[in-house]
């Protein structure tokens, strides 16, 4: 397999570059996609880190294939660090980390 990353060339992106190289390489072992093409927003429940959260909005973290953080229905941020990441069900389950949803 052969991947292909486009990182920042700014040193002071280097952790958003980590956030960008975690969401390829799972790409590489069966995670798909969590957000969506026309505006990159993340699809609800699978693109959000905490889709049970209360109140839904702000959430804090990005789920790693979705890329951005959900600030709002139509707003987000992709995360300044790896930290503010995480594996959703969905992601987990298609890299076989769950045996279910």
């Amino acid at each position: 397999m052969i991947g292909v990353i486009h990182a920042y060339g700014k040193i002071d992106q280097n952790a958003q570059n980590t956030v960008v190289m975690a969401h390829e390489i799972f790409h590489t072992v069966g995670a798909s996609d969590k957000y969506a093409y026309q505006n990159n927003q993340p699809i609800y429940p699978s693109g959000y880190a905490q889709p049970k959260q209360k109140p839904l909005y702000p959430q804090r973290y990005a789920e790693v294939m979705a890329g951005r953080i959900p600030h709002s229905q139509t707003q987000s941020t992709m995360p300044k660090q790896l930290r503010f990441c995480m594996v959703g069900k969905t992601t987990a389950f298609e890299i076989n980390w769950l045996t279910e949803p």
